[in-house]
């Protein structure tokens, strides 16, 4: 599974660095040391870059959710753009839409951290009772988005998650905005 989850990362390559940059940038922000910042090479960290672990309690959950957050937005807005101009205008010889399209699959293929990453949240804010019931209450969604998501990325099931919330996202942009299909026709 370790090969096919390697091809995947380099077939999604925008959407692998983008995440390792993200990545890298909240390690630099909350200095924490990078022991490898190599981000394409065939390994099972492809993608990501290479720290120490967290042990504080802000920066471990910051390193999970801010390059998923990031991803998110780049993905949805560039997948946006080429599914109302693909799906609803169906301008399928654009170009530019496909492309924002590969680039809007690709950021939503690589939004979720590593799991020992994720762990480090639950090591930090769930096994260690000085943290409040309220604090807790918030984060769990978070943690468990970031923990399912991170073993899907590692069965290499987000890319087919990715490709059906492309054809979803028509559909999902129509609930909340409908007067578009007739704006734009």
């Amino acid at each position: 599974m370790t090969t096919v989850y390697i091809v995947i990362k380099y077939l999604t390559f925008p959407g692998t660095i983008l995440h390792a940059f993200f990545e890298h940038m909240c390690c630099r922000w909350f200095k924490i040391l990078v022991d490898d910042a190599r981000v394409i090479q065939p390994t099972e960290i492809i993608g990501h870059v290479d720290h120490e672990l967290v042990k504080r309690k802000g920066p471990s959950f910051d390193i999970c959710f801010i390059p998923f957050l990031f991803n998110l937005l780049v993905g949805v807005l560039t997948m946006s753009y080429a599914t109302i101009t693909i799906f609803y205008m169906k301008r399928l010889s654009e170009v530019f839409s496909w492309i924002c399209l590969y680039l809007g699959v690709s950021c939503l293929t690589n939004l979720f951290p590593q799991i020992e990453d994720v762990m480090m949240i639950k090591e930090n804010f769930f096994n260690n009772g000085k943290k409040g019931v309220v604090t807790k209450i918030l984060i769990a969604p978070i943690y468990a988005i970031l923990w399912l998501g991170a073993r899907l990325e590692r069965w290499c099931v987000t890319l087919f998650t990715s490709i059906a919330f492309a054809f979803v996202l028509p559909m999902i942009l129509g609930l909340f905005l409908p007067g578009l299909y007739e704006f734009l026709h």
